[in-house]
């Protein structure tokens, strides 16, 4: 039996504007022949990647198409046409001969997700049917990547059947921007390329960084316009992303509270506000009004509330006879009633509530099954469920294994006492100041989004912290992996997501082996860390407020500093070729990525960073353990190069990393008091990048004198 034979009413006008009846019997006998040529199925051609993997594809015998076959664009009746990617947005709206893209919006036959679709392709062309004009998009982009794959490789199309649909409704990324501003530009093509991985919304933690027209005094001098928030929003609601807001409230307000002292419940700190004073809410409230008319078109605003400290101890507090916990839910409360009137579902971070069980120490454990039912206790909870906002969603947030025993009773509990829960995983966590790590977080991506579905959860975050602010690029695969795995969380393995990672990224095949150099870069930035310190830790996670730089070698005792410092001289020498390997895997990429190449170019210059410390350590070995005073000086030399080589380092790593985003903050801006310490808001200007390496370049030149 030939493949299936795609008739194309569309080869003569007047049947597809005048005669739907005709068009009905067509796709029927389509669907029919579909089924009959099911028999012959076959897998897909492994050129033809696919990200997110689709939930079913059908591969049928006979000719298919190549991706400059397809001549225009054509709906049914009534149908849009949604936005398109580069190889279908060229093609002409009318019908012509040859083959063409036809769209149609059908509740037959289809997914019964409101992102669903199927999509056919023939010898004659393509159709793509969905319920919503969310699906024809979505089956619009994964053409658009069987184009790409087609046009890349010289590769036909085959004949095909995909039946799509997603395990999690909602997908979403966090976008942190208390420490940095990128350019608009940047945004939009953000904006694009989650919605090339089918992730459809924005969770966008804003804090001074929209200019608030309410309460202009929290804006930083450089933040997004309102309008400027608008027009992006549509930008993103016309490609299926819905962004909203997150404005931090209760805790983490240091944005806030450096400018309203009187609102601190501890004077002497700007992360809490007090509660208990009515203006509170008169300040949250206006900050959450213009965060709601910058994003119009989100359904949640998320009102932070986690990781608070010090609730309950000034006057304000105390004269309510409240205890800290009821304090929490108070304000929890009133936070809810205002998203609820204003037409949002509130968001709450959970960790307050589980802290105040006693049993978040717990649920971020990996113990047992048995040893969690030994010590395993809800009963505050349970007498507390009184003071639960039932309207809210309550953010699960879990940046490792999710699938834990105790966080497994959690998500029982919250089912149980009929609480809305969302997942939060993490595609950067404060990992590093440069690079997330453990295969930028994509197996705890997997894991969690595989509990959500199975959990049917109300969604998925994947948050990218901006504490150590790394650079977006470097934080992508993280967010690419929840386009992955909140669509299709069973689909793919990890190795096997990297390598289509690689493919629909770069234009690279997975037997090219081109992105092996990312795992390296990953290791290498656990000694960049800490290599040039006996004590402390760049990682923001741990606080950086105290550190204590390596000696220098004693020029009266050769020998000795090398002795002392043998452990790290020996890591130093590894990580030297790991620098090479890594410069050398990135080199190729370069060469031969059919797109995205300013990603590989950070890429690069985080591998220039991490390996500064690497170069100074071994300069200084060698001068240490030079053989006669001659070989001394050219060690001394060389030593003098490397701190003159900095210069030149951040000069192109800047470079790079500013075609993006802005390096410095405005002038007039006032850092928080930063009670988290975040290594991000150590200086306005770009120097906290170089933590370590500045003062230690500071220390080798005067001991150099």
């Amino acid at each position: 039996m030939a493949g299936p034979f795609l008739l194309y009413p569309l080869h003569c006008k007047c049947i597809f504007e005048e005669n739907t009846c005709i068009m009905k019997i067509q796709l029927l006998i389509i669907s029919l022949l579909l089924a009959a040529s099911s028999l012959y199925a076959r897998s897909l051609d492994k050129v033809f990647q696919l990200l997110p993997q689709p939930q079913s594809v059908e591969v049928f015998p006979g000719k298919g198409i190549m991706h400059t076959d397809l001549k225009f664009v054509s709906t049914a009746p009534g149908t849009p046409v949604p936005i398109l990617g580069a190889l279908t947005d060229v093609l002409p709206r009318a019908g012509r001969g040859g083959k063409g893209l036809y769209l149609q919006l059908s509740g037959q036959n289809v997914p019964d997700s409101p992102e669903g679709y199927v999509l056919v392709v023939n010898d004659k062309g393509v159709i793509v049917t969905a319920r919503t004009e969310a699906g024809l998009f979505y089956g619009c982009q994964t053409l658009e990547q069987l184009l790409e794959d087609s046009r890349d490789f010289g590769r036909e199309i085959p004949q095909m059947k995909i039946t799509d649909y997603p395990a999690i409704a909602y997908r979403a990324v966090h976008l942190d921007t208390k420490h940095h501003l990128d350019r608009m530009e940047y945004y939009y093509r953000m904006v694009d390329r989650l919605a090339r991985y089918k992730v459809n919304a924005v969770i966008w933690e804003l804090e001074d960084k929209l200019r608030f027209t309410r309460r202009p005094e929290i804006g930083a001098p450089n933040a997004i316009s309102k309008q400027e928030m608008q027009a992006l929003c549509r930008y993103a609601k016309e490609r299926n992303v819905e962004i909203s807001p997150l404005v931090q409230g209760l805790g983490h307000a240091g944005f806030i509270l450096k400018h309203h002292w009187e609102l601190r419940e501890n004077p002497a700190s700007d992360w809490e506000f007090c509660p208990s004073d009515p203006r509170t809410y008169e300040v949250q409230f206006d900050l959450y009004l213009d965060a709601l008319e910058a994003m119009p078109y989100g359904k949640y605003l998320h009102v932070g509330g986690d990781e608070i400290t010090a609730i309950g101890i000034d006057d304000r507090c105390k004269a309510t006879g409240k205890t800290a916990f009821e304090l929490q839910m108070i304000w929890l409360k009133k936070v809810c009633r205002f998203a609820v009137e204003h037409g949002r579902i509130p968001i709450f971070w959970d960790d307050m509530p589980l802290k105040y069980a006693g049993i978040w120490e717990l649920v971020l454990s990996d113990k047992s099954e048995e040893e969690v039912a030994k010590v395993w206790d809800t009963s505050k909870l349970d007498e507390a469920i009184g003071l639960f906002p039932k309207e809210c969603v309550y953010m699960r947030w879990k940046y490792e294994d999710a699938a834990t025993s105790a966080h497994r009773r959690l998500l029982k509990w919250y089912h149980d006492k009929g609480l809305k829960v969302m997942g939060a995983t993490a595609a950067s966590a404060g990992d590093s100041p440069f690079m997330p790590r453990r295969n930028t977080r994509s197996e705890y991506v997997k894991g969690f989004s595989q509990l959500v579905a199975d959990n049917q959860l109300e969604g998925i975050l994947a948050t990218a912290w901006d504490d150590g602010s790394p650079h977006l690029e470097t934080v992508w695969r993280g967010f690419i992996a929840q386009g992955e795995f909140g669509w299709n969380p069973s689909a793919r393995d990890i190795g096997t997501f990297k390598q289509v990672h690689a493919q629909r990224e770069y234009g690279f095949l997975p037997e090219d082996n081109r992105m092996d150099f990312l795992d390296e870069l990953e290791k290498a930035v656990f000694f960049f860390d800490g290599a040039l310190v006996t004590s402390g830790h760049r990682n923001p996670a741990w606080g950086t407020s105290d550190f204590t730089l390596i000696g220098l070698p004693d020029k009266a005792n050769p020998g000795a500093w090398s002795e002392l410092y043998e452990d790290k001289i020996a890591r130093a020498k590894i990580e030297a070729d790991r620098y090479e390997k890594i410069a050398e895997g990135i080199r190729k990429a370069k060469a031969e990525a059919l797109r995205n190449r300013y990603t590989l170019q950070v890429y690069e210059q985080t591998n220039n960073l991490q390996n500064y410390p690497v170069r100074l350590i071994l300069a200084l070995n060698d001068y240490d353990t030079a053989k006669d005073e001659t070989a001394r000086r050219a060690a001394l030399e060389t030593v003098a190069e490397v701190c003159d080589y900095f210069d030149v380092m951040r000069a192109d790593l800047e470079s790079v990393y500013s075609e993006i985003r802005f390096m410095q903050q405005p002038e007039g801006f006032i850092s928080d008091l930063n009670h988290h310490n975040h290594l991000a808001s150590k200086t306005n200007n770009s120097d906290w990048w170089y933590y370590y390496e500045i003062p230690m370049i500071r220390k080798v030149r005067a001991w150099m004198k």
